[in-house]
């Protein structure tokens, strides 16, 4: 039974309800703490109607503001703490104010201002993971919730306010405009021994959705954005009163907050070559990284404004990048199961810190860049590796050697350590897109995704079905990718002027379909990696606000070579403007390679080598610096599609001739040099193609 309190007046007993004894005991304390953000220095929040300081921890940064100056949380570590022992009491109706524009959508719900114990006692105001602003607090010992209709923006400030009125209950605006209410009548419980929280979560939470995600750790987080203007009242606020302090305030038409643009490096086209750089996303995520600069790599091309970007943002992991900045990439080497240690998924994209992830550049010249990346599989809670060895510890790490032709084709080399690889899972390749902050994966892929084309040159299709709401569903995509038997060959479209494509042997080959997890969006959609810094290696994505991926497919295929402990395959792959018919003569000329003898020369003998995409000539130590002539049996089942040449212990520059049917051609020969310890060695990329006998001859130009 609720009690009752019994006062005198004039001569009689007068019997009142609580919520109006709470009104009466508000008239003798008085609630205004006042936060306006706009010192300039200093790590304190100066509360300018209680005239106290607050320490703002993490990584923050002041930021134009409504009014003023703002203070940018960085979605991780920030937030502002009053002790308990400072906090006012709360006694009757009050409201709680504040400027917010978002960043990004929070994991799950994270607070404006939160005091409370347990989500049983005290008050908590935030934003869900849609953008939703929401209301908790006790009443009468019962935790009422409000949530408002209203979903807020990205990138835009807007006043949002929730109000408690002892005899009206609990109230939500956004922008002046009522946003929701609950007409809950009682007394409110203050979580007296609880500290007030600002702008991040008071114990780790499970990202949203929280049934979905893996492995299932809880996550600290913090508001992604700008806060400014932070009030707590005493009274509830009324709704005239909300509208008047939302119309005093002018805010620009332009966002508040940009969309980040994942890095690149310059723009445009550039000199072909590897080039170490220092790509920056945002503050927020680049301050906190430990890190040095020219610790990424960037490929770049003369003739094409196309690039090939190892970036931490992407834990190296390599990726394409089009003429109009859509990012692809082929994954990475992948295990799972038992073998990884403390569950979830053992891969690069896990190791959120790269602490054993980095690239290197190994070879950079005009004819052609080989970069090589190094990482372990590694799970995302412990850094703990997968299938550690008992008796040595090592676990299963990786190398890939990735040679780069100027034509943006480039062979694929990926080196597997494991402790017994013939019978332990492991993936190799994945159809993955990029999706930069504010894409959908809708704006980057067409819906005719993949194109399957095996030696033979017949082709097939593949379509994903349009989503016409917002639900979470599963995509419309293909059951199989059944078609053409035994394709090898696979297009991806993207909505850009250049398309990925991958040629593996044909040998054991096949293919999956991404088209079994729920979505907002038409294909499969997550956005714990990459950039994500949670402890995540599968959240789905809910908004188009960070950046996100989506995967389409697996292509399987025999491996190069394997032992007991190591495993090699290799792929073709990149960038290109040709469609499928006019790509296999690619595959041809790698797979099916022309015979090719020195037919004079100082030369031990000459092979193609599938691993360099180019054509070997094995010379002694010392050997003479005279004409070297190639014969090449080209024919149109073993092509000549822009040739490499690698002649050993050349330790001059050369002159290079293309002779067809006895007609020189004028090619542009592309040389560099590539130095190793017991000598240099020729390297000559070759832009032209051809069926037909072609000899090449490699002449000393030594001046």
């Amino acid at each position: 039974m609720k009690s009752i309190a019994l006062l005198f007046f004039g001569g009689c007993i007068i019997t009142v309800q609580p919520f109006l004894m709470e009104m009466l005991r508000a008239q003798e304390t008085h609630l205004d703490i006042v936060w306006n953000f706009n010192e300039t220095q200093g790590t304190l929040a100066h509360d300018s109607a209680g005239n106290v300081d607050d320490q703002i921890e993490g990584f923050w940064w002041r930021v134009p503001g409504v009014e003023g100056n703002a203070l940018q949380f960085d979605g991780d570590t920030t937030r502002i703490t009053r002790a308990a022992d400072r906090m006012p009491r709360i006694q009757g109706g009050f409201t709680i104010s504040a400027w917010v524009a978002l960043n990004n959508y929070p994991w799950n719900w994270v607070p404006i201002a939160d005091q409370d114990v347990d989500d049983e006692v005290g008050f908590f105001f935030g934003i869900d993971a849609f953008g939703h602003p929401g209301f908790n607090l006790s009443i009468d010992g019962t935790w009422q919730h409000l949530t408002s209709r209203v979903r807020l923006p990205l990138k835009k400030f807007c006043l949002v306010t929730a109000t408690f009125d002892p005899r009206a209950g609990m109230a939500l605006y956004v922008n002046g405009t009522p946003a929701g209410n609950l007409n809950v009548q009682g007394h409110f419980i203050q979580a007296t021994e609880a500290d007030l929280i600002v702008g991040r979560v008071r114990t780790p939470q499970l990202p949203y959705p929280s049934w979905l995600i893996h492995p299932k750790d809880p996550v600290n987080y913090s508001l992604d954005g700008y806060l400014d203007d932070l009030e707590i009242s005493d009274g509830a606020r009324s709704a005239e009163a909300e509208r008047d302090a939302f119309s005093a305030v002018k805010l620009p038409r332009q966002d508040a907050i940009g969309y980040a643009v994942m890095p690149s490096g310059p723009p445009g086209k550039g000199p072909f070559g590897a080039f170490y750089a220092t790509l920056k996303f945002e503050r927020s995520w680049d301050d906190p990284r430990r890190i040095g600069p020219d610790s990424d790599v960037v490929v770049r091309f003369d003739q094409s404004p196309m690039r090939l970007v190892f970036w931490q943002g992407t834990n190296y992991v390599p990726a394409w990048v089009t003429e109009n900045g859509k990012w692809y990439t082929d994954e990475f080497l992948e295990t799972w199961g038992p073998g990884c240690v403390d569950g979830g998924d053992c891969e690069p994209m896990s190791d959120k810190q790269s602490r054993y992830s980095h690239v290197s550049i190994i070879e950079s010249s005009d004819a052609r860049t080989i970069i090589h990346w190094r990482y372990a599989l590694a799970e995302t809670r412990n850094y703990k590796g997968a299938h550690a060895d008992p008796l040595t510890g090592w676990f299963d790490w990786a190398d890939e050697y990735w040679t780069v032709y100027p034509d943006g084709v480039a062979v694929r080399k990926q080196l597997l350590w494991s402790s017994d690889v013939a019978n332990l899972p492991h993936e190799w390749q994945e159809t993955i897109v990029i999706n930069g902050p504010g894409q959908r994966p809708e704006d980057n892929i067409q819906p005719d995704a993949l194109t399957l084309e095996n030696m033979a040159g017949e082709t097939a299709i593949y379509h994903w079905g349009p989503k016409t709401d917002q639900s979470f569903s599963y995509p419309k995509g293909p059951a199989k990718l059944d078609q053409p038997r035994n394709a090898n060959i696979q297009i991806v479209h993207l909505r850009s002027t250049e398309s990925p494509f991958q040629i593996v042997w044909p040998k054991g080959v096949s293919h999956d379909t991404y088209n079994g997890e729920k979505s907002y969006s038409m294909f499969e959609w997550w956005n714990h990696w990459p950039v994500a810094q949670i402890d995540s290696s599968g959240r789905p994505a809910i908004a188009a606000d960070r950046p996100s991926h989506t995967s389409l497919s697996h292509i399987y295929w025999d491996s190069y070579e394997r032992t007991q402990h190591a495993e090699t395959k290799l792929m073709l792959c990149g960038l290109t403007t040709l469609d499928a018919a006019h790509l296999l003569p690619f595959a041809k000329a790698w797979l099916s390679p022309p015979t090719i003898h020195v037919s004079s020369g100082d030369a031990l003998g000459a092979d193609f080598d599938p691993s360099q995409r180019a054509f070997v000539v094995r010379r002694a130590k010392g050997a003479k610096m005279t004409r070297l002539t190639i014969a090449v049996a080209a024919t149109s089942e073993n092509p000549i599609v822009d040739p490499a040449f690698v002649v050993e212990h050349w330790n001059g520059i050369a002159k290079v001739t293309v002779i067809t049917k006895g007609v020189k051609l004028a090619v542009p020969a592309r040389m560099g040099k590539l130095h190793i310890l017991d000598g240099d060695s020729l390297v000559v990329f070759l832009p032209f193609q051809s069926n037909e006998q072609t000899q090449i001859q490699i002449d000393s130009a030594q001046k």
